[in-house]
């Protein structure tokens, strides 16, 4: 009863945080009446940089009635408009018609007929941005990694079991065949147990700078871009051109905006293991620095996770690498690499007692082997694995972005919704936990906490600025 208690409160003072103590306005779109969406849908995008224009253009391909832009940087709502247009010219009425905003909850405020939100901000924004929407009624796309904090996480995957609104994460690699039929592999037992997980991410080359602090001084903020709120619920910091924005490949090593390539690309490549191998909480996380830890990510990682006996399936060891560092020299990987014809710079490997599979970054292009074969095969075409039932839902148009779309429509469900999505995010953040309190740490999941080092909670449960929340 306590560990309940505790969560319970947890997850209160966290939706509190970001606008709301209980959960109401969360309603079904097939209980709109007049205001449910037609056979169109009406989305809004927030984030206008050049994931959400991907988003977007996915989106209005189709077949979706765009009608809003949401930035915290009007000149990139302006600039959208431009990119996407050259790029879909069937598309350049509707983005004309589309009405700009900074704030996103005059969005919510200002249009009714909105059924649903592309989010492509950064991922410190991610948890808010999502309840907001979320509580309004709106159906919700938004891109990995889908929080940045495991306590937000945790709230943000109980709200959604709450929520009757569809959510996805933008991992789009989980749509394709043989994503799900890798999955169905691992399950049957024909890789026998699994006791050893890869995930890597090295194909920068080289490492990022050592983790240092913020620059000194400050910039004069640009015309039009509100730098208060792109901060948003993180501290206020002075602007320096240039250093946090605009890109993804800027703010994700800062830890206050990001988690590096563990949040920023693992989150795509750890999916796959995660549900495979049923991956619940690690129970320890080391991290190897390679210097102190300031403000930023540090040079190149190296985590290794220990997972627990679940049910049948024996305990498992799992490393992350990026950057510099790649899965320790063996025979699995030369002879992959040898397939490739060239070095394999991302992806993940689980090894098993009678054989291993391996999976791309995005969590396709699978290949296996098991014991007494003589060469790596297809996921789809390896001889055991046709004879496998389907247990995973099939996406025919393997599309991510098109099975969201039908979901909001009412049209079968999402496969990454956030309830499975915030798990993973569980599963990869503790790394995360280790590195800003720089040493290895025994983690207890269901209670989100590294037993007797208080010092930690800081990492774990968000503590928001409130403005524009």
């Amino acid at each position: 009863m306590k560990h309940q208690i505790h969560r319970r409160s947890f997850l209160q003072s966290t939706a509190a945080a970001v606008g709301a103590i209980a959960l109401p306005n969360i309603i079904a779109s097939r209980s709109w009446g007049q205001n449910a969406p037609s056979r169109k849908l009406n989305v809004a995008l927030v984030g206008c940089g050049a994931r959400g224009g991907l988003d977007l253009q996915s989106a209005m391909q189709r077949n979706v009635n765009l009608i809003a832009l949401c930035d915290a940087d009007l000149a990139r709502t302006q600039s959208i408009r431009a990119t996407i247009a050259k790029a879909y010219p069937e598309g350049a009425d509707m983005l004309a018609k589309a009405k700009s905003y900074q704030d996103y909850r005059e969005l919510i405020a200002n249009e009714p007929s909105l059924d649903a939100v592309i989010i492509a901000v950064g991922p410190w924004w991610h948890v808010a941005l999502s309840t907001a929407f979320m509580k309004a009624g709106k159906h919700v796309y938004c891109e990995k990694p889908l929080a940045h904090m495991v306590g937000e996480a945790r709230a943000l995957g109980e709200l959604a079991k709450a929520s009757k609104v569809v959510t996805q994460m933008g991992t789009q690699g989980v749509a394709g065949r043989d994503f799900r039929r890798s999955i169905e592999i691992v399950h049957a037992g024909l890789l026998g147990q699994v006791r050893e997980l890869h995930v890597w991410e090295s194909t920068r080359g080289r490492p990022f700078e050592p983790s240092h602090a913020r620059p000194e001084g400050e910039d004069k903020v640009p015309e039009g871009f509100n730098w208060d709120l792109w901060v948003g619920p993180k501290p206020m910091r002075p602007f320096k051109a240039k250093t946090y924005q605009h890109g993804c490949r800027l703010a994700m090593n800062w830890l206050d905006y990001g988690t590096g390539l563990l949040g920023d690309f693992g989150t795509h490549t750890w999916q796959l293991p995660i549900r495979a191998l049923k991956l619940d909480y690690p129970t320890q996380v080391e991290h190897s620095l390679p210097e102190p830890v300031k403000e930023t990510f540090v040079s190149s990682a190296k985590i290794r996770y220990q997972f627990a006996k679940r049910g049948e399936l024996e305990p498992l060891t799992a490393w992350f690498y990026d950057a510099i560092h790649m899965p320790p020299p063996n025979e699995l990987l030369k002879e992959i690499e040898a397939y490739y014809k060239g070095p394999v710079k991302l992806g993940a490997v689980m090894v098993g007692e009678n054989g291993w599979l391996y999976s791309g970054g995005w969590g396709g292009g699978n290949f296996m082997k098991l014991k007494g074969d003589n060469k790596m095969s297809s996921v789809l075409k390896h001889p055991a694995a046709l004879a496998l039932a389907q247990t995973e839902p099939l996406n025919v148009k393997q599309d991510h972005m098109q099975e969201w779309i039908d979901a909001c429509l009412g049209n079968g469900k999402t496969y990454q919704p956030f309830e499975v999505a915030a798990h993973s995010m569980e599963v990869i953040l503790p790394g995360i936990v280790s590195l800003r309190i720089q040493r290895a740490i025994d983690w207890d999941g269901p209670n989100m906490c590294v037993p007797n080092a208080p010092e930690a909670d800081q990492f774990i449960k968000p503590v928001y600025r409130t403005n524009w929340l």
